[in-house]
């Protein structure tokens, strides 16, 4: 069983945090998502995701990549970055998945640190 939070991830309301801790389903990953998203409607501007899964383990990983795409297809119009800290070896996988799928190249990022999932937000950002 695992602990899901979702909450704004700083005060101006623009990043939503998603924290899941412990062994947990896709199921429990997608309701975070749809929590999460009924916050990013809300808002008449972009608003970005972390999904926190560094302390979170999946209890059927295989499926993660087409998740992180219906992550994508399922997002309010207003979701810029869909960023998710979880394992180095896992970051791999998705930067080399990104070379062959350009709508996931440009707005999904890993990393294995809160602190650096903020700054590529960040850095998002100032690109827009």
């Amino acid at each position: 069983m695992s602990e899901v939070s979702v909450q704004w991830d700083d005060p101006e309301e623009t990043t939503v945090r998603a924290v899941i801790v412990g062994r947990f389903t896709w199921e429990e990953f997608f309701d975070a998502q749809q929590q999460a998203n009924r916050l990013i409607e809300t808002k008449p501007y972009r608003c970005d995701l972390i999904a926190d899964l560094s302390r979170g383990r999946s209890a059927n990983p295989a499926p993660a990549i087409q998740n992180a795409r219906q992550v994508l297809k399922t997002s309010p119009q207003n979701l810029g970055m869909f960023v998710i800290i979880t394992s180095a070896f896992a970051s791999i996988v998705v930067g080399a998945v990104k070379r062959f799928d350009p709508n996931m190249a440009d707005r999904v990022e890993a990393t294995s640190r809160l602190e650096t999932a903020r700054e590529l937000i960040a850095r998002s950002r100032e690109r827009s």
